[in-house]
């Protein structure tokens, strides 16, 4: 019996569409303490069944994970069938004549994925603008770029300043996890982390591929 099945057997048994439990309820039904990560890391929380915790847990059972709140140490399982997630990344590509609105729709869908949150286009009264990417309860913000370089070899010094500035609207917005996904080009956020990443201390940066691979591209 693998680690995590007892919450599968649970959320089988109970059979709800929608069910909320806390973190504490989660331990008293798997009869052990949950690791620190899932207390501090929302991505433990991710649809990912290369992750143990997900793959014999929630997963097994056609659940995916929704909502987590890792401030009210909560979570909510919604009812889905027996989902086909192979990674935080998605199951589709994107083609050669892909378009910043096309990538900006793959990387909703991977970045839902790997932070276990529906995430749609969003703004608050008081925030700069309205941004790509926000969960339902605000704690997760982010913005999509799909970024060559100048004749494919030339850093893009306008493209460089539109990084920046969207670094600075992040900091300013009140969120627990705030993050910028790029696409097309690896090397313009690289460039940009080399030139200026010793100033960004809270927002992550992501690179998304045409395949769909997700990969961190710095410890914000």
């Amino acid at each position: 019996m693998g680690k995590y099945e007892g919450l599968g057997n649970f959320l089988k048994k109970e059979g709800h569409e929608v069910l909320e439990l806390t973190f504490s309820e989660i331990e008293d039904i798997l009869g052990f303490p949950l690791p620190k990560s899932a207390y501090v890391h929302r991505p433990w929380w991710a649809n990912d069944e290369n992750h143990v915790q997900a793959r014999d847990g929630w997963l097994s059972a056609g659940y995916t994970s929704q909502a987590v709140d890792i401030i009210s140490q909560k979570t909510r399982f919604k009812r889905v069938g027996i989902p086909v997630i192979k990674s935080p990344n998605i199951d589709k590509s994107l083609g050669k004549d892909t378009s910043p609105a096309d990538f900006e729709r793959f990387a909703q869908l991977s970045m839902s994925k790997y932070y276990g949150v529906d995430l749609s286009p969003g703004k608050k009264e008081e925030w700069p603008k309205l941004f790509d990417m926000v969960s339902p309860d605000d704690t997760v913000v982010g913005d999509a770029k799909y970024l060559s370089m100048v004749r494919g070899q030339y850093l893009p010094p306008a493209k460089l300043s539109v990084i920046a500035e969207h670094v600075w609207m992040l900091e300013k917005i009140e969120a627990p996890i705030r993050f910028l996904v790029f696409g097309n080009d690896r090397r313009v956020p690289e460039e940009w982390l080399k030139r200026y990443g010793h100033l960004n201390t809270s927002v992550e940066f992501f690179f998304l591929s045409n395949d769909g691979v997700l990969r961190k591209l710095n410890e914000g």
